[in-house]
């Protein structure tokens, strides 16, 4: 997404997470994608790589030049990896790889923690902070997950108007679009 909303040109190369190749685990030390190849050197961890391409490639700017907002999009960036991603992840595909209905209904209370936090911080906002910035992207990864939750009724996003319409929002970016 940060690509495309920069307009950037680049690369992509498919990875098959449960068959990773020799080259794959070369470039990824950790054996996750993204992963961002500049110069021969490997720069990995989502909000990590989307902070050094914000830095990079200076228009639009996607982290706010006022630091105490830069400071709340580091903090909503650092919850999508500790709180909302860990939850989602275990609840939507928990029960198929293996997990125990209490770590999955564990992981569902979670996020329903993480969704109520999201709900109060989106209250009279469009985005998580001062408009579109990469706190909203560190989200956007997981919005597929967060769907097929819902359809199965596990979690109900009419729970979460104001996570709902940025859900929304975010989904009708051209990036967004693009990105999947």
């Amino acid at each position: 997404m940060v690509l495309h909303e920069k307009g950037v040109s680049f690369e992509t190369r498919e990875v098959d997470l449960a068959n990773k190749s020799e080259e794959f685990l070369r470039v990824s030390p950790t054996g996750k994608v993204p992963v961002v190849v500049v110069d021969g050197d490997s720069l990995y961890e989502s909000n990590v790589v989307n902070q050094y391409l914000d830095e990079v490639f200076e228009s639009p700017r996607l982290l706010p030049e006022d630091p105490k907002e830069r400071a709340y999009a580091r903090i909503w960036m650092a919850s999508a990896d500790d709180d909302f991603f860990p939850a989602v992840f275990a609840a939507s595909v928990g029960r198929e790889r293996g997990f125990s209905e209490e770590r999955v209904s564990e992981a569902l209370e979670n996020l329903k923690v993480s969704l109520a936090a999201l709900e109060k911080r989106l209250e009279g906002r469009e985005y998580l902070v001062n408009g579109f910035s990469l706190a909203d992207v560190a989200y956007a990864g997981n919005f597929v997950r967060l769907h097929e939750l819902a359809e199965r009724g596990e979690v109900s996003l009419a729970d979460y108007p104001n996570v709902a319409a940025w859900v929304e929002r975010i989904e009708a970016r051209e990036s967004f679009g693009a990105a999947g």
